[in-house]
């Protein structure tokens, strides 16, 4: 009952500060699709991503959507327990199975008994604890460490990670057979840098969730969020909002209340389409900087626009159909940049 208390005490905090899955680009929309075609089954789901790209969140929409919401959602982030301790912490110990194991610990199987088990960065796990891991895949069996009875559990297994388990599976480091069990299902989420105006959802999403009401951002500050390539992904974005929140002298955030790497980013843009990769050829170099410039036009005239297409076209000089055209050959999604 204690144990139950404390997960059900944890999971109320979880939802008062949950972020939703949002995303208007078409890359993010084909993950969405995927989540409501996959939740509902039973089938293993391997999430790939770069780190702060939210892939927890997504484990999180699958579990809520299967018939195991009600049970438990157990996280375990792989690569933050030594090698030592894994096997311990996935599938328990007795007391006494080794120095410093005062009780029995039931792991975390048994607490997701019922519900999911979400392994975080599992490319990291250890071969020892891939094998047993393996073994409870196929059987549902969970045998704890120091003897005692095996006990059966019920639980959906998610994994995510932000390496490559193909390639580590090809050098030995990772089990291709434990591979095929966990990727029966696989999505991948892109990074904030390929979504277009999703930024600027999201950015607005976590505004409008801080503890500061009635906050906007200045079209120079939507500038520079658009332009800064976001290599900490979503995670970082929303850390840049909560920094302007707590910096913002007004109801219109600034520039300056943004992270300076943020506003440096619309001088590095401009730089950045006068520069070439020395190894491109020549066709290719001219293709990718015609590609930028483009992206820099067309996301600066929806944001100027509110997201209206035919505004933007008509700024841009271009007929509706050819923009709608080139959004989708730049995977920009218009309604990204429409407010609230």
């Amino acid at each position: 009952l204690r144990s139950e208390n404390r997960r059900l005490s944890e999971e109320v905090k979880r939802l008062a500060g949950q972020r939703r899955l949002l995303g208007e680009s078409p890359a993010m929309r084909a993950v969405l699709d995927a989540v409501d075609r996959v939740g509902p089954a039973s089938a293993g789901v391997l999430i790939r991503g770069e780190s702060g790209t939210g892939k927890e969140l997504v484990a999180r929409r699958i579990h809520e959507l299967n018939e195991r919401a009600r049970g438990p959602f157990v996280a375990v982030n792989c690569a933050a327990i030594p090698d030592t301790l894994v096997e311990s912490e996935l599938f328990g110990h007795r007391r006494g199975a080794f120095t410093g194991a005062d009780r029995d610990r039931p792991g975390k199987f048994r607490q997701a008994d019922g519900g999911t088990l979400f392994l975080d960065e599992v490319g990291d796990m250890a071969p020892a604890a891939q094998a047993k891991l393996l073994r409870v895949l196929q059987e549902g069996i969970v045998e704890p460490l120091g003897g005692g009875d095996p006990v059966s559990v019920d639980v959906r297994v998610l994994a995510a990670t932000h390496r490559d388990l193909k390639a580590l599976a090809a050098e030995g480091k990772f089990r291709e057979d434990l591979l095929f069990r966990l990727r029966v299902v696989e999505i991948e989420l892109p990074p904030l840098r390929d979504r277009g105006g999703d930024v600027l959802l999201l950015a607005r999403n976590f505004l409008a969730a801080s503890s500061r009401s009635g906050l906007t951002f200045a079209p120079e500050t939507e500038k520079a969020l658009l332009a800064y390539p976001w290599p900490g992904n979503v995670r970082e974005l929303a850390n840049a909002v909560e920094r302007a929140t707590i910096f913002s002298r007004g109801s219109l955030i600034q520039p300056e209340d943004l992270p300076q790497e943020v506003r440096n980013a619309v001088a590095s843009q401009k730089d950045d389409l006068c520069t070439w990769d020395p190894d491109d050829d020549l066709q290719t170099a001219k293709r990718k900087l015609v590609e930028r410039l483009e992206r820099a036009m067309v996301t600066e005239a929806l944001r100027e626009h509110g997201g209206n297409i035919s505004q933007a076209a008509r700024r841009l000089g271009l007929h509706r159909q050819s923009l709608q055209q080139k959004l989708h050959e730049l995977g920009i999604a218009a309604e990204s940049f429409r407010g609230e």
